[in-house]
């Protein structure tokens, strides 16, 4: 295919699946119990299949920046949380460093006697 066809062929069977999608919710809006109306200035289009050609783009755009809304909420959800686990070990490191120098002076000590020991004695001059 071209450069041309490949888009004309594709945004064709787009407007084939929005035509169709349309035609299908026009039939069948009433049918499913739905009381809501499809309103265009002042006009019922509910049961039209022009009414829900317009109305299916919008209702797309919704539903993207609806999308695109709750990825940001739980993107900053995640951020939060990552920060937070960050903040726990944090406090719980410093919550342990006095234990871990109290700890700390005995074994160095007793470390330096063991090499003060194991140390050759120099000869004499």
């Amino acid at each position: 295919m071209n450069k041309i066809s490949r888009p004309l062929l594709i945004t064709l069977a787009v407007v084939l699946v929005i035509t169709a999608l349309a035609m299908g919710l026009a039939v069948t809006h009433e049918s499913g119990g739905m009381n809501g109306s499809l309103m265009f200035f002042d006009h019922d289009l509910s049961d039209s299949a022009f009414g829900w050609v317009i109305a299916i783009p919008i209702l797309l755009l919704v539903a993207i920046i609806v999308a695109a809304v709750c990825a940001g909420a739980a993107l900053i959800t995640v951020v939060a949380l990552v920060f937070a686990a960050i903040i726990t070990v944090l406090a719980l490191v410093l919550a342990m460093a006095p234990i871990a120098v109290f700890m700390a002076i005995p074994v160095l000590a007793i470390y330096g006697l063991v090499k003060l020991f194991q140390r050759q004695p120099s000869p004499a001059v």
